[in-house]
């Protein structure tokens, strides 16, 4: 993961420890299709997610303000597409009609600007409608899995895995924090047309420290029980207790 600050950029989290990653999307080359409703073309959830910028964000963007916006948004609970996936997606939705390509100056440069087309963003709402609430709920975490079939792996060996997973997330919390921040300078998030943005941002906060809780209890878990923690504490002092004895139970 990129250092917070010094540009409108947020990077991706590194694998940690035994090849964690966390989160799922379309980093990996898979390219879902997703029914975008009669009339519309299928396409991959990821032209929707360009689309959105465009309609969400109510303005012409380049291909890199979209990278940007993506990144202090959607980036943080699914992905943010790299700037060449964003420009074919473009060229797919100017294809359907669903966007559309300006050229503008600034100062002596010239730009390419995209925004969403009245068929673009009824094509969006349509897709976003169709909203997928009764699929199964699937937790992919590779770093539970890789812990589960650990086997005779070194207890200290999985704790420090962890203990680099739970940096991981907590960057993942800074940059979100960063993100919001830097949106509010930059009068992002009053200019979105969407109302939910805020509430989902605010879930993905929550689902970050969370996961941070749910690793610290799974870690002192395995410290204690399976690792030599309470061997360490050994000159912890100690009361006497007299252990108790039943009764044996009387026959009837």
């Amino acid at each position: 993961m990129t250092a917070i600050g010094g540009n409108d950029g947020v990077g991706v989290n590194d694998d940690v420890g035994l090849d964690a990653s966390r989160g799922t999307g379309e980093q990996g080359g898979r390219d879902d299709s997703a029914d975008s409703g009669a009339g519309y073309p299928d396409l991959p959830t990821t032209a929707y997610l360009v689309l959105g910028m465009l309609v969400v964000n109510d303005e012409s963007l380049t291909a890199g303000e979209i990278k940007v916006r993506s990144q202090y948004t959607v980036g943080h609970f699914y992905w943010a597409p790299a700037v060449s996936h964003i420009r074919r997606e473009l060229a797919r939705l100017i294809q359907h009609e669903m966007a559309a390509e300006r050229t503008i100056h600034v100062g002596k440069r010239k730009m390419t600007v995209y925004e969403s087309t009245p068929r673009g963003e009824r094509a969006l709402s349509a897709w976003a409608e169709a909203l997928p609430g009764d699929e199964p709920v699937m937790i992919k975490h590779p770093l539970m899995l890789k812990i589960w079939l650990a086997g005779d792996t070194a207890p200290e060996v999985v704790l420090d895995a962890i203990d680099r997973y739970l940096e991981s997330v907590q960057k993942s919390i800074d940059e979100l924090m960063w993100a919001h921040a830097r949106s509010r300078e930059l009068g992002l998030l009053e200019e979105m047309r969407s109302k939910y943005p805020g509430q989902v941002s605010t879930y993905t906060l929550r689902s970050l420290y969370a996961e941070m809780a749910n690793v610290r209890q799974l870690r002192d878990e395995i410290e204690w029980n399976v690792g030599d923690a309470y061997e360490r504490h050994a000159d912890h002092p100690k009361t006497s207790v007299r252990r108790r004895v039943r009764p044996e139970a009387k026959e009837d």
